[in-house]
């Protein structure tokens, strides 16, 4: 095994939203965006990246995902792993407290989640900056919900400068 990390992240409420993207790869927004962070809707991720297993597993509430999610957790894992210098496969397992297609920004708490706890088990130790970063790069809304209270994502003009910051 090389690391479990498990982090809670808050789902947020966009009060200014920033209006889709001008990047889908990079997941850059077109303007900057203002949201709140709602404490009483989370998601509950752990990671264990562990070299016994064969390849990735995702379980949300409880129940096997299916490849086609699973896939796409297992690609923003690639950003820790890459950065950590491993190939280790992972079990992760999220419990979701947010009301999915609500408008509570639900993939926001989940990716959020999964940063910090991917953070975590790698032992990356990014700042809040860098999570916000790594975050966003899983949805966009993430990006803000790294922090709780009122919080602007910058638009900035490239991948390392478009964070969000408490205010």
């Amino acid at each position: 095994m090389v690391g479990r990390g498990k982090a809670r992240a808050y789902g947020n409420i966009a009060l200014i939203k920033y209006w889709g993207k001008r990047d889908e790869e990079l997941i850059l927004p077109m303007n900057s965006s203002l949201s709140l962070t709602i404490d009483c809707f989370y998601t509950e991720t752990e990671v264990i990246f562990d070299d016994r297993l064969d390849r990735d597993f995702l379980y949300i509430n409880g129940e096997i995902e299916d490849p086609t999610t699973t896939k796409r957790v297992s690609k923003f894992l690639d950003l820790f792993r890459r950065a950590k210098g491993i190939s280790t496969p992972a079990l992760v397992k999220s419990i979701n407290h947010v009301p999915t297609g609500a408008g509570l920004a639900s993939s926001a708490s989940a990716f959020a989640a999964l940063a910090a706890a991917a953070n975590i088990a790698t032992g990356l130790n990014l700042n809040h900056r860098e999570l916000s970063i790594y975050a966003r790069k899983g949805s966009g809304s993430a990006s803000r919900s790294i922090y709780g209270g009122f919080v602007e994502w910058q638009k900035g003009t490239g991948d390392q400068d478009s964070y969000a910051i408490p205010i």
